[in-house]
C-alpha cells in the first residue's frame, strides 16, 4: 500500500503471484499511479482525489484470473485512466469513476474472456472513452456499462 498526501505524485507498484491487494492513493497534487500486476484473486486499488492532473495506469499481464480491479479519479483537473488485461485471463472485473470538474477520459484493452467492465464519468466537462474488447469462442462471457453524465 502506498499513501500520498501532496506535492509531485508518482507511485509504482509490480507485484506478482495471486491472493494479493495493491493499492495506490494519492490526496493531492500531481498525480501519476502505475500498478503492473502478475497473478491471480487480486485486487487493484488507485484513487486519486483533490485539484491536478489524475493519470492512472493498471495493467494485468497474460494468465491473470479472477482480478478485481478499482481505480477512481475526482476533482478538478485532467483525468486519464489506462486500462489494459493482457491475454490469458478470465473472470476479471474492473470498475472506472471519474467525477468532478475537468476532462474525462479513458483508455481500456481488455484481450481476456469474461470480464466486466463498469465505467463512470461524470461532471462539468468533457468525456471520452476509447475502448477495445475482445472475446470470442464458446463460454465467453462478458458485461459492459460505460455512463457519462
Amino acid at each position: 500500500r502506498i499513501t500520498q498526501t501532496g506535492d509531485d505524485n508518482q507511485a509504482w507498484i509490480l507485484g506478482s503471484g495471486d491472493d494479493n491487494v495493491y493499492k495506490i492513493e494519492q490526496l493531492g497534487d500531481d498525480y501519476y499511479a502505475k500498478i503492473y500486476a502478475f497473478g491471480d484473486d487480486s485486487d487493484t486499488w488507485i484513487t486519486q482525489e483533490g485539484t491536478g492532473d489524475h493519470n492512472a495506469y493498471v495493467l494485468n499481464y497474460p494468465g491473470g484470473d479472477n482480478n478485481s480491479t478499482r481505480l477512481i479519479q475526482k476533482g478538478s483537473g485532467n483525468k486519464d485512466a489506462d486500462i489494459i488485461f493482457y491475454s490469458g485471463g478470465d473472470d476479471n472485473d474492473v470498475n472506472l469513476t471519474q467525477q468532478g470538474n475537468g476532462a474525462h477520459t479513458a483508455y481500456m484493452r481488455f484481450y481476456t474472456t469474461d470480464y466486466d467492465v463498469d465505467v463512470i464519468q461524470k461532471g462539468a466537462s468533457n468525456q471520452s472513452y476509447s475502448a477495445q474488447f475482445n472475446c470470442s469462442g464458446s463460454g465467453c462471457n462478458k458485461t459492459i456499462s460505460i455512463t457519462q453524465q
